[in-house]
């Protein structure tokens, strides 16, 4: 419940910063108000937050963190996808775990570059192929995924066997699919 709270914790950011304790009272008294009248007092009161809002913006700009593009850091947009979904329909939580899964094989990616680029520095003068034993390198022909994922992990390649041991294992199998070769494409 904790965690909901802090999640939702821009919309109450924006709820305080567009609200007066007025109109706070009155959301407190909506309960205990004739139900007969609590629609009228519903629409009231969304009124009073509409005009108190109008002559906010008026008056002056106000950012709320986050919103702004003047930030220098990027925003964390898989924890951007998690508060969404606290307002979403369960067909927009499915679409939303993607956008997550997407952004964390995205992140995968980069770092085995990075990876790769710091092995290409160190070892200047040697062939990157023939150093984690790639199979699409001409060496062997290509296979189905087992067979990749074999000799790309071979004894035959020591850096390939160490890097691949630094791996999770959701991690292994996203670099055993880049390793597939695509149907139809030449070897």
């Amino acid at each position: 419940m904790a965690e909901k709270r802090e999640d939702a914790s821009n919309v109450m950011a924006f709820d305080a910063l567009y609200t007066t304790n007025q109109i706070q009272k009155l959301k407190v008294l909506l309960p205990y108000i004739e139900p007969s009248m609590q629609k009228h007092l519903a629409v009231y009161i969304k009124y009073m937050e509409l005009q108190y809002t109008i002559n906010l913006t008026k008056k002056r700009t106000a950012a709320l963190s986050g919103c702004g593009l003047s930030q220098p850091e990027k925003p964390d947009l898989k924890k951007l996808c998690k508060e969404l979904c606290l307002y979403s329909t369960p067909e927009e939580i499915r679409q939303l775990e993607q956008i997550q899964n997407m952004l964390q094989t995205l992140e995968t990616v980069q770092e085995m570059t990075q990876t790769m680029s710091a092995m290409q520095e160190i070892f200047p003068d040697m062939n990157m192929d023939s150093l984690f034993g790639n199979p699409l390198s001409g060496s062997d022909p290509p296979g189905d995924a087992a067979d990749s994922s074999e000799s790309a992990a071979s004894p035959g390649s020591p850096m390939m066997d160490m890097l691949m041991q630094m791996l999770t294992p959701e991690q292994r199998e996203m670099y055993e699919m880049f390793q597939q070769q695509p149907s139809g494409a030449e070897p």
